[in-house]
């Protein structure tokens, strides 16, 4: 980062428990870019212009927005910039959710109920589901001008570059200038674990595009091979000893999988352990909880602790050695 490079946090507020959501302007010597833009809500949309008049800035002065996933407390409000003229960045995975693709959004609620039975969820909980639709309420339908991918520079001097970090999100990227200050949004977080969320397929899309979980630590990995000084992030404050968090992320990862193999006896299913494991808690972040199994589950196949295999379109979960 140039010594003449600026950068100004916007604490946005968002309609959801996590808080505020992090939105950056990045000022360099040619160019002003913001870095995320909030939900779609008059009060974010109110807190983001009140932001930037702070800081001597209005909308129209923006050179471009990147938006680093489709998340809605961090795309949500990206057509409200579109309406205005300023060019909106992300990764190619964005543009689905940010354009609301309709025949890929009509498949969403197939995708979740196929989901849930495979997880050997009741019939009479699945009918209860929220539909694939309610997880936009709060992302406006906007466009992507510009697809970003890994390696390429968000400003003119160069010095700033995208890194892919998929995990939390598939289509999560995050910014790294010369000098070492990331914007890592939620992919790392100062205080709380990103939950490595499910999501309906894209075409093209690998196995493992199936398991976030084993994106996401393979991201974390990535970045310890990055000299980072300090990440800014999309939640609460920044991290200023980014090796010993990525660390502590690693080993955070394989205590839960450790936790809830002690918990499997015989062939149980995701929906069985997440009763054990949650009991009462279960029903109230539902869609959270089965992506939160999901990754413990994946991450012992994956190091081989369990094995899985699919019946009758349900997955069934043993210790090696243990299934029928």
């Amino acid at each position: 980062m140039s010594q003449e490079d600026e950068i100004f946090v916007l604490p946005i507020p968002t309609p959801f428990p996590v808080g505020d959501v992090n939105c950056y302007v990045l000022r360099t010597k040619t160019e002003t870019i913001l870095i995320d833009c909030g939900p779609d809500t008059e009060q974010a949309w109110q807190a983001m212009q009140k932001g930037l008049a702070h800081i001597g800035l209005t909308v129209s002065m923006l050179d471009k927005v990147i938006v680093t996933h489709h998340h809605a407390d961090h795309a949500g409000m990206a057509y409200r910039f579109s309406d205005q003229g300023i060019p909106i960045y992300g990764h190619a995975r964005l543009r689905p959710y940010l354009e609301q693709d309709e025949t890929f959004l009509s498949q969403g609620d197939d995708f979740l109920q196929r989901l849930a039975i495979s997880f050997g969820v009741p019939e009479e909980i699945r009918t209860l589901l929220p539909s694939y639709m309610s997880a936009l309420k709060w992302l406006g339908k906007g466009r992507l001008d510009h697809v970003l991918q890994e390696g390429d520079s968000i400003c003119e001097s160069g010095t700033y570059r995208v890194l892919e970090l998929p995990g939390h999100a598939s289509d999560q990227i995050g910014i790294l200038s010369q000098s070492g200050v990331l914007f890592a949004a939620d992919h790392l977080l100062a205080r709380v674990e990103p939950n490595p969320l499910l999501e309906q397929p894209q075409s093209g899309d690998t196995s493992d595009a199936k398991r976030p979980v084993l994106a996401y630590m393979r991201s974390l990995r990535k970045l310890q091979g990055e000299q980072i000084e300090l990440a800014y992030t999309g939640h609460g404050e920044p991290i200023r000893d980014v090796p010993s968090l990525i660390e502590e992320r690693l080993l955070q990862r394989k205590a839960r999988g450790e936790q809830l193999l002690k918990h499997i006896e015989g062939e149980q299913t995701l929906f069985e352990l997440a009763r054990v494991t949650y009991g009462n808690r279960l029903k109230k972040s539902f869609p959270l909880v089965m992506s939160e199994m999901k990754a413990r589950l994946d991450y012992l196949v994956a190091s081989g602790q369990i094995t899985v295999v699919k019946r009758d379109g349900i997955l069934y979960y043993a210790k090696q050695g243990e299934s029928s």
